[in-house]
């Protein structure tokens, strides 16, 4: 395949600071790694209490106007009112996080509903402050609409909630990541960049795990360096060994992050290749093999699962060419839906600990909902457990993202977050000639992935932000 039959996507032209004429100002765009790096650390084991999500929505806050002044600096149209407009509204949303930090939600006869609105009006509009407004505003306006749809139904519940509720304060935290993840962010970063920043970030965590092996359970600093304390035997070799975990808190989280890794270096070596820049060859090559061999330490099989999804839609891409991308995806789609009867009918035997019984419960409870808006920000292990058919499971979430984010949100917001997971993918099939192939495997990969674990694009977990990343850099990654 020649490299020019390979579609540039908007977030990876002239801004894309190694390629071409170096940009400096561009390098800008690097600090989305260290980004990364926090919220991996204060996810992981024994992470310091006093650092959370209220911290890394402070970053993510001020990164935004970096990224718009790296853009305005190489951009023609340098609109003085973008500026202005957003260093207001950022002063407003350092203002409101800070109460928020407090756990400040004014009680209903103090002016509640006009605070929660002017939260939830300046989340609506920060993600879009750029030279494209309008624009941009017409070309994604779906995606837009789902996503305010979305949050105004997160915010519901929010003016719902007590006065000191962590829950409300959870939620204004996360919906400033949330939307700065989805449309923000894969604008102004180059998405080779944040494949580059996941790739280092899971080789890390997975180098300095390996370790445990031979020495035990160690501490790095603050950090627990640990394995999992149960054992399996690994694939075709047949040794017994234990879980991979590191600096995570079980092995699952560990194995989504390293197909993320894996999958992204594989990209890069890829592309490097296609181009004939040789120097990143033998890095990725690197990078792939330790992702891979945390992957697959992990015994974590949805990751596997949805790590050869991204790779057979990638590599179909490069081998066989574009036109392809529509069938190979929509047939692994199909497999993928024969697996799962195949789980189900336990004609595949491979052990799903309880996930059917938990499924069911939560699409029991879903029906029983209060409203169309759901249950809002409950704990879903308690609302589900008098539906679970299983009394040996009952007490457990329901260990997948679209039944959380339905119990969560309802008909309503649950349609709102469908359209931008599985619409997003829809639109990249339907549009084979411009859309990012290689974020559209990533995204049907994470799509397949989110079935089997209950963290969804509206939080702060790992796999939560680099999944709304993934689907960020989907929907905004279109050649203009």
């Amino acid at each position: 395949m020649s490299l020019q039959d390979q579609q540039k996507t908007s977030t990876s032209l002239s801004l894309n600071p190694f390629a071409g004429q170096f940009h400096p100002i561009a390098l800008i765009q690097i600090l989305l790694i260290p980004l990364l790096f926090v919220d991996l650390l204060i996810r992981s084991t024994n992470s310091p209490e006093q650092y959370g999500s209220f911290h890394l929505a402070l970053l993510y806050l001020y990164f935004a106007p970096l990224l718009l002044l790296m853009r305005s600096y190489y951009d023609d149209n340098r609109d003085l009112w973008l500026h202005v407009a957003q260093i207001s509204v950022l002063i407003l949303l350092t203002f409101i996080l800070f109460r928020q930090r407090n756990k400040y939600i004014p009680v209903p006869d103090e002016g509640r509903f006009v605070h929660v609105t002017l939260i939830f009006l300046l989340y609506a509009l920060y993600p879009f402050i750029s030279h494209d407004f309008l624009q941009f505003l017409r070309s994604r306006a779906v995606y837009i609409g789902s996503y305010v749809t979305l949050l105004g139904v997160y915010f519901y519940h929010v003016n719902e909630m007590s006065a000191g509720s962590t829950r409300a304060s959870f939620v204004v935290y996360v919906a400033l990541i949330f939307g700065l993840n989805l449309f923000f962010i894969p604008r102004y970063v180059s998405r080779n960049i944040f494949l580059l920043g996941v790739s280092i970030m899971s080789a890390f965590t997975v180098l300095i795990g390996l370790p445990a092996y031979v020495i035990g359970n160690y501490e790095l600093s603050w950090l627990q360096i640990q394995l999992f304390n149960a054992r399996f035997q690994l694939p075709l070799i047949g040794t017994e060994v234990q879980f991979l975990q590191s600096i995570l808190s079980n092995p699952n989280i560990l194995g989504a992050l390293a197909f993320s890794g894996a999958f992204g270096a594989l990209v890069i070596a890829v592309e490097s290749a296609q181009r004939r820049q040789f120097l990143p060859i033998p890095i990725a090559a690197t990078l792939l093999l330790v992702n891979g061999l945390g992957m697959y330490l992990t015994y974590a099989r949805a990751s596997w699962l949805a790590f050869c999804l991204a790779s057979t839609v990638y590599l179909g891409y490069i081998v066989i060419g574009r036109k392809s991308v529509p069938y190979i995806v929509i047939s692994l789609g199909i497999l993928t839906l024969l697996f799962f009867m195949g789980m189900f009918l336990s004609v595949i035997p491979i052990n799903t600990h309880g996930r059917f019984a938990l499924w069911t419960g939560g699409l029991r409870a879903f029906l029983d909902a209060p409203s169309p808006l759901g249950y809002g920000m409950i704990n879903t292990h308690e609302a589900i457990a008098p539906y679970v058919p299983d009394p040996n499971f009952r007490g457990f979430s329901p260990h997948n993202s679209y039944v959380q984010i339905f119990l969560n949100t309802g008909i309503v917001g649950g349609l709102a977050y469908i359209m931008i997971v599985l619409g997003s993918i829809f639109e990249g099939i339907v549009r084979k000639n411009t859309v990012d192939v290689p974020m559209l495997g990533f995204a049907l990969a994470f799509a397949v992935h989110q079935m089997f674990a209950v963290y969804t694009l509206f939080n702060t977990a790992v796999a939560s932000i680099l999944s709304a990343l993934v689907f960020g850099y989907l929907i905004c990654g279109y050649r203009k």
